[in-house]
């Protein structure tokens, strides 16, 4: 399991390989479910500790590192329900568990004694808008030890400040370097530099010595890119097992001064593949003297025979990076599975020439449902420098480049036209017929142009001139869509089909010639259906509403549900007392076949609907849907 804050570090190993599990996982809950219900502790904030009283020592002092927060919580975990826990603020004042003379915070004491569980207790203290700065923790035995007396504290802090251990949380084969990747953070941002103390060790496992391990962020070693606040680690425990890693980092953030504890698990497994490098090629499989996908093929020495998953991540010089997979039964010996990329894919993600680095290889063995890691190998070298431009790809493409402008022929301060330049790329010259629109944001053609154009082969512009006044006669403003580009080669091989090549700026129509203000609100018209309820039976019926908006500038104006009222109140005497008597659901009107039996005239709701045109103009229009006084009426 990869932790976001983490499990326990432990000053004493021993401490760690001997204490119960479920006495851990019973402090953090009874710690979390103590808080009171107003206010969240960040669990995502903590840092941890362990240490062991003993008959000659019987009171232990630990210091707690508190940046800003608003809140922070002390658990303290152990075999014996007798402990005297203190905690004394920068200020010197002093906070005790069960000490009722005070109640400037918040303690409990919860006794554990069941048949898993050696006796105990959880002891906690939660003290809201601590003081920063350093904290101290003190925990004395009244009662007489004969033995030593494991003791766990856990301190969880309501911030922003907090700690990711990635990479850990599932298993890998034996020899394989691991790698870990530990970020601080401050809110969203990466916190740097971080100071880190890390150690692997194997739970519950007194033979086997614990190891530093070495986080790095200068790109050496297990780090890929230095200085980017991402702090990375190989592992490597050498024999199969179950192993922790845990790390302590502290910092600088906007809360001050912190301190904060992560931890994940690695799992080793049997080593039955043993990678030892690669080959790669081009595929053209239609022979046009492009390639459509690139190989990868990983070999590996198996010694298992069975089923495997083999897999390759790329990485290109712009970091950015691709992986792919593939599936294939192995005997004993050499197994070599070629995991194809797709030209497409290549450009697509990672967009820059080859060569590329064969960044990881990995070999997983299916084991029943599962896939059980047989090899790990990380960087095992470069492929060939594959040029983007080789591999497959439209012979006329959009390059991605491109601009708008408008032109004032005339200085009157509005433009005649609005040019608009996009870059096409081509692998072959010649004459290249096109089509295009410019449309608005409401879909509506502003103009049309077809033609043909010489391009070069490689980097080309196609520039295009539309009329000024036709867009602001319009009167929508931009952007503007370059829509429905149709170019091909008139004599070779080549197409393009673009429906939205370009997007300008957001022009005004105001800034081009043809403009006048639009002032007049849309049109609309309103009709229901049924518009008259008979009988008055109380029953909720369905209204089916009909509404046209128009305007003379904005071909589709937004419309919207303004209000549905009655001319009688829901429960007037002698309507038969039943409400509500309008609902909107789903997109349907439901109004009620009810009026008031002792008023005169009949019960009239009124359905409005707006509508607003690009310039903002709103105009109105309603139905009526009536509900008879009598039948005589109807």
């Amino acid at each position: 399991m990869n932790s976001i804050g983490g499990t326990m570090t432990s000053t004493h190993q021993s401490i760690l390989r001997r204490a119960g599990l479920a006495m851990f996982v019973f402090v953090l809950a009874a710690s979390l479910q103590a808080q009171s219900s107003d206010r969240e502790m960040a669990t995502t904030a903590m840092s941890q500790d362990a240490f062991q009283l003993t008959p000659s020592a019987p009171a232990m002092t630990r210091s707690i590192l508190v940046d800003s927060t608003s809140a922070f919580s002390v658990s303290l975990l152990a075999p014996s329900q007798t402990l005297t826990v203190d905690v004394v603020g920068p200020d010197h004042t002093r906070y005790t568990v069960g000490d009722p003379s005070t109640n400037t915070f918040e303690g409990g004491f919860f006794p554990i004694d069941t048949v898993s569980t050696k006796a105990g207790a959880a002891y906690l203290i939660s003290i809201t808008n601590p003081m920063a700065g350093t904290w101290t923790l003190e925990v004395s035995e009244s009662a007489t030890l004969t033995a030593p007396l494991d003791v766990l504290t856990t301190t969880f802090l309501n911030n922003s400040t907090w700690l990711v251990l990635a990479g850990g949380g599932e298993s890998f084969p034996v020899g394989s370097d691991v790698r870990l990747a530990l970020v601080g953070f401050d809110g969203t941002a990466k916190i740097s530099p971080l100071a880190i103390n890390a150690k692997l060790f194997r739970p519950f496992d007194p033979t086997f010595t614990p190891v530093a391990v070495t986080f790095r962020d200068d790109g050496a070693g297990a780090d890929e890119t230095a200085g980017d606040g991402i702090y990375e680690a190989f592992v490597n425990p050498g024999q199969p097992g179950t192993y922790q890693v845990q790390v302590n980092a502290t910092g600088n953030s906007s809360t001050g001064a912190f301190a904060r504890t992560a931890a994940t698990e690695v799992r080793i497994v049997p080593h039955n593949a043993q990678i030892s490098g690669f080959t790669d090629r081009g595929i053209d499989r239609n022979f046009d003297g492009l390639y459509d996908r690139i190989g990868i093929t990983p070999s590996a020495n198996i010694t298992e025979a069975g089923t495997y998953v083999v897999s390759v991540r790329l990485r290109a010089s712009n970091g950015h990076e691709i992986q792919g997979s593939t599936q294939q039964s192995f005997g004993v010996g050499t197994g070599s599975g070629e995991v194809t990329f797709r030209a497409a894919d290549l450009i697509r993600d990672l967009g820059v020439d080859g060569p590329w680095s064969v960044a990881e290889v990995r070999y997983f063995e299916q084991v029943g449902n599962d896939l059980v890691p047989a090899d790990i190998r990380y960087d095992l070298g470069s492929t060939a420098a594959y040029p983007l431009a080789q591999l497959q790809h439209d012979r006329v493409r959009l390059n991605g480049t491109g601009s708008a402008t408008g032109l004032d022929f005339n200085g009157n301060g509005l433009f005649d036209y609005l040019k608009v330049s996009v870059g096409i790329d081509v692998d072959f010259s010649g004459y290249y017929d096109y089509s295009v629109s410019l449309t608005d944001r409401n879909g509506h053609e502003l103009g049309f142009q077809s033609s043909f154009v010489f391009f070069n082969t490689g980097s080309n512009t196609l520039d295009l001139y539309f009329d000024g006044s036709a867009i602001g006669k319009n009167g929508v403003d931009g952007p503007y869509f370059l829509s429905n580009l149709i170019m091909f080669n008139f004599f070779g091989s080549g197409s393009l089909v673009a429906p939205i090549a370009f997007t300008t700026p957001a022009f005004t129509a105001s800034q081009f010639e043809g403009f006048s203000a639009d002032t007049t609100p849309p049109t609309v018209v309103v009709t229901a259906s049924p518009n008259v309820l008979w009988p008055a039976d109380h029953k909720m019926y369905d209204i089916t509403v009909n509404v046209i908006a128009t305007d003379d500038h904005d071909p589709n104006p937004f419309v919207s549900l303004q209000s549905i009222t009655s001319n009688q109140g829901q429960n007037m005497r002698g309507d038969g007392n039943t409400s509500p008597d309008i609902l909107v659901q789903n997109g349907h009107i439901f109004l009620r076949a009810e009026r008031s039996g002792t008023v005169k005239g009949d019960r009239v709701y009124t359905i409005t609907y707006s509508a607003r045109d690009a310039s903002g103009n709103v105009g109105t229009g309603s139905a009526t849907v009536t509900v008879p006084h009598d039948q005589g009426h109807n």
